[in-house]
């Protein structure tokens, strides 16, 4: 039987760690967050960074960089395990302590919510390592509990193992605001914790490559937590079944403009063509009226270009509120945005159907839904290509 150092995070110093940071997280832009530095005694960290694996010490699984062009490289690309027999033996008791009851309390009275649950199964968190040129692109989180649709992501936790880290090996944790915009940069050194709210808004990354020596890696630990029930907000818009991968590089806007273009030839048969679409595949809530109570599915007709002509007609009936919200003026939102279906009405005739959630596209491929003229908010969908793959089968 092997032995090994024992841990435990002490219950008083944690109640006073949350109280004087409790504000900072809730106040935090561009979403709730807060970084903890020198976390861990120096002789935990020390055993914890010397036990991390390097990319040939185990067996790990290829992430890569997101949804863009990468060559997978062991030695360059982010590697990920949620295999806790993976993990070394201290590393692994560790993980325990950051989802024991003292440390769950921790993070309900840090962040004022009750009810956080932690997944023992560490279900695509674990141990992350990325090498010199790779990257991680700008993203919102997929729900990713074991039990699926009946857990609702809630908070990151992501303790940095990288000692002597410097300022110019880059691998900064961004956090961006709605539009799309850096807020804050976060050198991932180590001793470092970043906790934050993961929420369908939360986009977060280190979207550039690493330009660190040779040899060196940027190692973390991830640890996620969920709330059995947690209310659409303004920073939450429900469950989300797909990782939302943003393009920040040229390359990545190359690849997404490809499935674009692939997309869109697809997508040019079912103009003016109607399909039932079932409820499951619709990430976001739809009213009852409709719904088809025999199939259980909601029609989507695929708009036809004579569907839209009348560009002021359309947004009148359909996205007065969300042009008002997100462009200067209406020929401005059609310039980014390209109407391409409507769910909820089963033909063309029923186009200017006010009770509609219209379907949107942008320069990326990047599919948005409106619900209704009164609405403001583009809700993310997925891209067009994965689209039309789901409600194909």
């Amino acid at each position: 039987m092997q032995t090994i150092p024992a841990y435990y995070f002490d219950r008083d110093e944690l109640a006073r760690l949350a109280e004087r940071h409790r504000e900072a997280f809730r106040t935090a832009q561009p979403f709730q967050h807060v970084v903890l530095d020198d976390f861990l005694p120096r002789q935990v960290l020390e055993l914890l960074v010397a036990e991390f694996p390097g990319p040939d010490d185990i067996e790990w699984e290829m992430h890569g960089p997101g949804r863009t062009s990468w060559k997978r490289d062991r030695y360059v690309d982010k590697l990920a395990t949620d295999d806790e027999t993976r993990f070394g033996p201290f590393t692994r008791h560790f993980m325990g302590q950051l989802n024991s009851g003292t440390f769950v309390a921790f993070l309900e009275q840090l962040t004022g919510t009750k009810g956080i649950f932690p997944d023992v199964s560490y279900n695509d968190c674990g141990l992350h390592s990325t090498g010199p040129g790779g990257r991680l692109m700008m993203h919102t989180d997929v729900n990713r509990h074991p039990l699926g649709l009946k857990m609702h992501q809630y908070l990151n936790l992501l303790l940095y193992l990288n000692p002597d880290w410097k300022e110019e090996y880059g691998g900064h944790l961004e956090l961006w605001d709605r539009k799309r915009k850096p807020v804050e940069r976060i050198l991932p050194i180590a001793n470092r914790v970043v906790i934050f709210n993961t929420g369908t808004r939360s986009l977060h990354g280190h979207p550039h490559p690493l330009t660190c020596p040779p040899g060196r890696r940027r190692n973390s630990l991830a640890v996620y937590y969920y709330l059995r029930e947690r209310p659409a907000t303004e920073e939450y818009a429900g469950l989300q079944r797909s990782v939302h991968w943003v393009p920040a590089t040229e390359e990545d806007h190359a690849f997404a403009r490809a499935g674009r273009a692939k997309g869109l030839a697809r997508l040019e048969p079912l103009q003016g063509r109607t399909i039932g679409v079932g409820l499951d595949l619709v990430p976001f809530e739809v009213p009852r009226e409709l719904v088809d109570p025999r199939s259980h599915t909601i029609p989507l007709y695929f708009l036809a270009p004579r569907d839209h002509a009348d560009r002021r007609a359309f947004a009148a009936a359909h996205l007065s509120a969300a042009i008002a919200h997100h462009a200067e003026d209406e020929a401005g939102f059609f310039a980014a945005y390209q109407p391409v279906a409507l769910l909820g009405v089963s033909s063309g005739a029923a186009a200017q159907d006010r009770r509609a959630i219209t379907c949107l596209l942008d320069a990326d491929g990047e599919m948005f839904a409106v619900a209704g003229a009164g609405s403001p908010e583009l809700v993310w969908v997925g891209y067009l290509d994965d689209v039309l793959e789901m409600v194909k089968r």
